[in-house]
């Protein structure tokens, strides 16, 4: 998958293995409760580049929009996508605290024309929320096999079924992502103390 994604044009990828691109340490966190929430993200925000929490319930949303130390919030699609997605008071706490809205893009390769539906249905309807609240978005292929890769035009071609246009799609891919990455290595630096406070040595 590496070495496909390279071929389809990608300088940086968030896969955990040994390789010649430049990899992101990405930790994917599905917490049953606010109380798992808390202790992974103790535990682990100081070893990892990018955390993304999957929200199956109002309750660890709200508290991953609030926590400054989550990077990205996802939901999944399933038949309670109507009581758990991206509502305005939870992109009001997630634009407060830095966070950014993943785009799960497999969702648009369904085969199944009704759950494509309302799949879009639902990935648009976050969506617009997340662009009025002026929320960071990234959208990933979540490609759990090269099949599932796509190069960076393909992928913005296929968020054209949630009416993003290609200056958008490619910022969801490649200006978005780049940028939280950059911030959270300087982040782990010994120099850094906390926002705006840095150790600064005498040469």
């Amino acid at each position: 998958m590496v070495k496909t994604a390279k071929a389809l044009g990608y300088d940086l990828v968030g896969v955990g293995i040994q390789t010649d691109l430049d990899v992101v340490k990405r930790l994917d966190l599905d917490p049953k409760n606010q109380n798992q929430l808390h202790k992974s993200l103790r535990s682990n925000r100081m070893r990892t580049e990018i955390i993304v929490v999957n929200c199956r319930n109002k309750s660890v949303a709200r508290k991953a929009g609030q926590d400054r130390r989550v990077d990205l919030v996802t939901y999944p699609v399933s038949d309670k996508w109507k009581r758990n997605y991206l509502d305005r008071q939870q992109a009001g706490l997630m634009r407060d605290s830095g966070a950014g809205y993943l785009i799960d893009a497999s969702k648009l390769l369904v085969t199944n024309a009704y759950i494509l539906k309302k799949n879009i249905e639902y990935l648009k309807r976050n969506l617009e929320i997340a662009v009025k609240k002026g929320i960071p978005i990234v959208a990933s292929s979540f490609a759990s096999e090269p099949l599932e890769l796509r190069d960076p035009y393909g992928l913005a071609a296929l968020l054209s079924l949630l009416d993003v246009d290609e200056d958008q799609a490619l910022e969801m891919i490649s200006t978005n992502p780049y940028t939280m990455v950059a911030r959270n290595r300087a982040k782990l630096k010994d120099s850094y103390i906390q926002d705006g406070v840095w150790v600064i040595e005498d040469e």
